[in-house]
């Protein structure tokens, strides 16, 4: 593991007495740029997680995870006992360890060793594992059970008790998934599960990146949505419940695709003609404000106030961007931490943190 120095990339109070500017009402800030290092657009900061101890951290599609306790980051690997350098993904069980989505699989991590969690396959080596990648983990969730799920490129979605091992080590896993045409018990209808969220009410939720639109599970029976349901487009990437108990979906913007809300029983539409900053959306996130971030993988970092509204009565769409123009593009994750400062990172390896009145980048140099 390595050190990573801290390089602030925005500015906004000094030893010179330089004022800090404020946002204005359009979510604005000047800039000052010093960057040193040139990423390349495949370079990405995939996710965050806050734990339990107040520490977030960040996994990345090629230098495996960072560790950030609010001094310093710390930096695992391969070389550190890591599954792998790509990661997708990243949760916490009741107690306390960590888990990583890779494309090798699920890594475990007791703040100490890292552990290797292969997919499961049957004695035939196909019950588990029938699309283009089983071992690729997408989506991870701890349950209100304490039961982890996991999403899969090809492979559907898993769940088991993290808590609970057999006494060989193995966990016991519950597929949901179809094999090239056979439907298995309580099965989803597709298998690439981008992201899974439970609700308020214990149902699970699972959204398609194979064009089957968004799952709800409830403990038995699977229900689908589709777009002859209401739903805009029937590859959903993102997924969120907001504290109205409203559910938000993000698509990639093809064919009708944009930012669904669903209050339970209609779906409402907001695309790029409503004043969203791009109808792709792979990230959504509410704020301890009640404001909505919008991450996009080809458009701007958007921000939604619902409690706000133009002069014709209109909820609008901001895109959240310096003074002199320049904007968040290919934003993959949003989070929050303990204090209330918003993380956001995603292409070209960029990672910020915005405190309400200061943005620093710790992209590394």
């Amino acid at each position: 593991m390595y050190y990573l120095s801290l390089m602030l990339l925005f500015i906004f109070l000094s030893c010179n007495g330089r004022k800090a500017p404020q946002l204005s009402e359009n979510n604005q800030a000047v800039l000052e740029h010093k960057s040193t290092k040139n990423y390349e657009l495949s370079d990405a900061v995939r996710c965050g997680f806050l734990d339990s101890d107040g520490i977030m951290w960040f996994g990345t599609n090629k230098e495996g995870v960072y560790r950030y306790d609010g001094t310093s980051f710390v930096n695992f690997s391969m070389q550190d006992g890591l599954c792998s350098n790509y990661i997708s993904c990243i949760t916490a069980d009741n107690a306390g360890n960590l888990w990583f989505g890779t494309d090798a699989g699920l890594c475990r991590y007791d703040k100490k060793t890292f552990t290797h969690i292969a997919i499961p396959w049957d004695e035939n080596e196909n019950l588990w594992g029938p699309g283009l990648n089983a071992n690729l983990v997408l989506s991870l969730l701890n349950d209100k059970k304490g039961n982890i799920w996991f999403g899969t490129w090809g492979s559907g979605a898993y769940r088991f008790d993290p808590l609970e091992q057999k006494d060989s080590g193995a966990y016991e896993f519950t597929g949901f998934l179809q094999n090239e045409g056979a439907v298995y018990d309580d099965s989803l209808p597709r298998n690439v599960i981008q992201c899974i969220l439970e609700d308020t009410e214990g149902n699970i939720w699972l959204t398609s990146m194979s064009h089957d639109g968004v799952n709800r599970y409830d403990g038995s029976t699977f229900t689908h949505f589709m777009p002859s349901d209401g739903l805009s487009d029937d590859m959903v990437f993102s997924c969120f419940q907001d504290k109205t108990g409203n559910l938000w979906f993000g698509s990639l913007g093809n064919r009708n695709g944009c930012l669904d809300r669903y209050d339970g029983n209609i779906f409402t539409h907001f695309n790029e003609d409503d004043g969203l900053c791009s109808n792709n959306v792979i990230c959504i996130y509410e704020d301890s404000t009640g404001k909505f971030w919008l991450g996009s993988g080809r458009g701007e970092l958007c921000i939604f106030n619902p409690n706000a509204s133009n002069e014709k009565g209109e909820q609008t769409f901001t895109p959240f961007t310096t003074l002199d123009g320049r904007s968040f593009e290919g934003i993959r994750f949003i989070t929050e931490d303990g204090l209330g400062d918003i993380w956001f990172g995603g292409s070209f390896g960029s990672l910020f943190r915005y405190d309400g009145t200061t943005i620093t980048d710790f992209t590394q140099k």
